[in-house]
């Protein structure tokens, strides 16, 4: 039975006046791709932020790694790591490296294959496009050899190659190398295709998690039953 390598328990949290999060409660199991839905301002990237430690003052708890001591490495993509645009791919990659007190240089190229830039190795990160750049941060947070990897509205702006081919990468990352994947996107049907449970925020609180064999039990799509437990507060899906 699988169990919650990450989980987030009553949840709070403020700024200024403005409540974003409102005893939140997510459970992500090992091995599962959770998708995480939710409209502008609903809080997605304040979640995500403080479940991958970058925001530290928070109501609530964070639990991480539930049946190995917390032992669990937690790797984000959210707003870092950020490239460093006049360096290239290599460049990047090496510099990601020492920061994490990396000095294999075969791990490196190995995560390159993986991502599929191997042959990009001396491009300039500001040359590369969208979809290549999206690969290379990915690429940098897999240095960390994570057992958990949260990502942040990371199909935003890329065309639909760029869509499907980071699908098929964050599938083989979950089947291939048993990585759990927390995403956020607002494109709920490439959500459905990519994801394995869902849960939705809606007004700074988790109004339901499922999994995709509710949706599919429910002969339903992931964006209606959306709009069902948001009662129409989504009204589009893009």
């Amino acid at each position: 039975m699988k169990y919650n390598i990450l989980a987030g328990e009553h949840i709070s949290k403020k700024y200024g006046k403005n409540s974003v999060l409102k005893d939140v409660s997510i459970h992500v199991k090992q091995g599962e791709i959770y998708g995480l839905i939710g409209k502008n301002g609903s809080g997605k990237t304040t979640l995500l932020r403080i479940l991958s430690g970058l925001i530290p003052n928070f109501g609530g708890d964070v639990i991480v790694g539930e049946r190995n001591g917390g032992s669990c490495k937690v790797a984000a993509v959210i707003s870092s790591p950020a490239l460093f645009l006049n360096m290239t791919v290599i460049e990047n990659m090496r510099e990601q490296a020492v920061l994490l007190g990396l000095n294999n240089t075969d791990k490196i190229v190995q995560v390159l294959e993986t991502v599929g830039m191997e042959n990009c190795c001396n491009q300039l990160a500001r040359d590369l496009s969208l979809g290549m750049a999206q690969r290379l941060k990915l690429g940098m947070a897999l240095l960390e050899n994570p057992d958990i990897l949260i990502l942040d509205e990371p199909v935003n702006g890329l065309d639909p190659d760029g869509i499907a081919d980071l699908r098929e990468l964050l599938h083989r990352l979950n089947k291939e190398i048993g990585m759990t994947i927390l995403i956020s996107s607002h494109i709920l049907s490439e959500l459905e295709n990519t994801a394995t449970c869902f849960g939705i925020l809606n007004n700074g609180e988790i109004t339901r998690e499922l999994s995709i064999r509710d949706i599919r039990q429910s002969n339903s799509t992931l964006e209606s039953l959306y709009m069902q437990y948001t009662k129409g507060g989504y009204k589009n899906n893009a």
